[in-house]
């Protein structure tokens, strides 16, 4: 495990790319809003990722001793304790020790949900003590979350993806900066078109909480290096979102790209990390109509003055994954009743 590397590549995971290439342009986007985000993004992943590995060590510590226990009760011949079944669970555990968590830490899987709560924290408090604080303690809970969601029978099948962050954020800006919903155009309006473009690069962008075109073109630049696929899945959805939002809900919004960084998260999670199976219509009708999805569930969380954040992705994405989940053990009952 190279822990450097993991915080590093835990950029790139905020767009579900485990690459160099989007990590590198990630954190140049996050750079063109304030070096501030860049270092406060390494800072957040660096803690969650730590935090990760210590939970796993304490639960390898507590797994040997429970084990311990067990053998020992079995070879006394205690009743309720297997000799050979503690065997079994030495073996899981030593597979667990040999490196699951730390594997996943080296591919940043256990820190961009810092590394956007470091994000979120500067643009909500500027580079000061508090925001450092926020980062700190909100990377911290976000690790938390990752490592008991399992623990509460969270379903296999429904990656957590930003939701920790969304979480832990969300709550956090509620008490300390209260969230304020802002329908007014934040960027100077232009032609129908020219908005629409403009305001799907600035929706890249809005994905690491910035808004820039420049920011945007890097972000969009990093997905194209993570592959073709993923660039064009990505280019497709902050458009969509874009498009959909400018005209459902208005032209301010759309131009400053807030309804399109939702909606390019869901095209890149359900078109590339987690496609579905099926025919070519199924495989881009239903990424695409999920993005579309994600522009009035944008609305109604500001409606009620929320901080959005990537609540949309997230929420979108988990439907569309349960009810697939579900469609599958449908398919497999029939399967076995046959």
């Amino acid at each position: 495990m190279n822990f450097l590397r993991g915080i590093v590549r835990a950029q790139g995971q905020i767009f579900l790319q485990a690459g160099w290439g989007p990590a590198v342009f990630a954190l140049a986007a996050m750079t063109v809003t304030s070096a501030w985000f860049a270092l406060a993004a390494l800072a957040g992943a660096a803690v969650q990722a730590g935090c990760a590995l210590a939970l796993a060590e304490w639960d390898d510590a507590r797994g040997l001793h429970r084990l311990r226990e067990g053998g020992t009760r079995a070879r006394s011949g205690i009743p309720g304790h297997d000799l050979e079944s503690s065997r079994v669970d030495a073996k899981a555990l030593a597979r667990n020790r040999t490196g699951v968590i730390p594997a996943e830490v080296d591919q940043g899987l256990h820190g961009f949900n810092g590394a956007l709560t470091g994000c979120a924290a500067v643009l909500a408090c500027g580079p000061g003590i508090p925001a450092a604080l926020w980062t700190l303690a909100g990377s911290a809970v976000c690790a938390l979350i990752v490592w008991g969601a399992p623990k509460l029978s969270w379903p296999a099948s429904l990656p957590l993806l930003t939701g920790p962050f969304c979480l832990v954020n969300s709550i956090a800006v509620a008490v300390a900066v209260p969230f304020e919903r802002t329908p007014g155009a934040v960027v100077p309006l232009g032609s129908p078109v020219h908005d629409v473009l403009a305001g799907a690069v600035r929706g890249a962008h809005q994905v690491i909480l910035g808004g820039s075109v420049l920011g945007g073109l890097l972000v969009l630049a990093g997905m194209f290096a993570a592959g073709w696929r993923a660039g064009v899945w990505a280019a497709s959805g902050t458009l969509v979102g874009t498009l959909a939002g400018f005209v459902g809900i208005g032209q301010g919004p759309a131009t400053s790209g807030l309804l399109g960084y939702s909606a390019l998260l869901v095209t890149v999670a359900l078109g590339v990390a987690f496609p579905a199976r099926g025919s070519r219509i199924l495989r881009i009708g239903v990424p695409v109509l999920a993005a579309a999805l994600t522009v009035p569930l944008w609305w109604v969380i500001t409606a009620v003055g929320v901080a959005p954040y990537t609540w949309p992705f997230v929420l979108v994405t988990w439907t569309v994954l349960a009810l697939r989940s579900r469609q599958w053990r449908a398919g497999e009952a029939r399967h076995d009743e046959r």
